[in-house]
């Protein structure tokens, strides 16, 4: 479903609050940057970033498609098909966009912690899902954690390391072609007794 003329006009907004904070960042430093500092520069109120936002850890947390009261991750998530699921996410960060700040969820803490929090939150929605369809618990919650921690923040985590000079769509394609070799390399060992 397209979004509407005012949903398009939030998105723009939570995009240009982000670039000016990033822009910020990367000239002062995230702990030089204030709340105040950022809504002065991108020309909107304190309280308009605190809506979006809450923090500044929630410039890196957000889900701009939840923040404008459209579908967001919940439109991408097809739990028939993960790998499909983690490459249209790449797909829609493009090579910087939305994790253009990776640096920062890589080098403070508190981003660290929150971008966390907030993939644990996804990690439990996509679990519940998984479980309704069938999925035991453990196995629910393992191919959840695989597919958002190991696929899709993992192959972030390399793009960024590798010096972002290829896309990321490459390092999640590389991602999921681990798992069909550790799950077959788990069947040898099955085989073989553990040995």
């Amino acid at each position: 479903m397209p979004l509407s003329l005012r949903q398009r006009n939030r998105m723009a907004a939570i995009r240009a609050i982000q670039d000016t904070a990033m822009e910020l960042f990367d000239s002062r430093g995230f702990h030089n940057v204030t709340i105040d500092d950022i809504a002065r520069e991108a020309a909107v109120s304190p309280s308009t970033f605190y809506r979006y936002f809450g923090a500044k850890e929630g410039l890196f947390t957000i889900d701009p498609f939840a923040a404008v009261g459209a579908d967001g991750f919940d439109e991408v998530l097809d739990l028939d098909d993960l790998p499909g699921t983690m490459t249209r996410l790449a797909a829609s960060a493009g090579d910087g966009g939305p994790w253009r700040g990776m640096r920062y969820v890589l080098e403070e803490p508190t981003i660290r912690a929150a971008v966390y929090a907030t993939m644990d939150a996804m990690v439990e929605r996509v679990a519940a899902a998984l479980a309704d369809r069938g999925h035991g618990p453990t196995p629910a919650k393992v191919l959840a954690r695989t597919y958002l921690f190991g696929v899709y923040f993992g192959a972030l985590e390399q793009w960024h390391h590798d010096g972002r000079t290829r896309p990321i769509g490459d390092y999640v394609r590389e991602a999921l072609e681990a798992i069909p070799a550790r799950q077959e390399a788990a069947g040898q060992l099955a085989d073989d007794g553990g040995a």
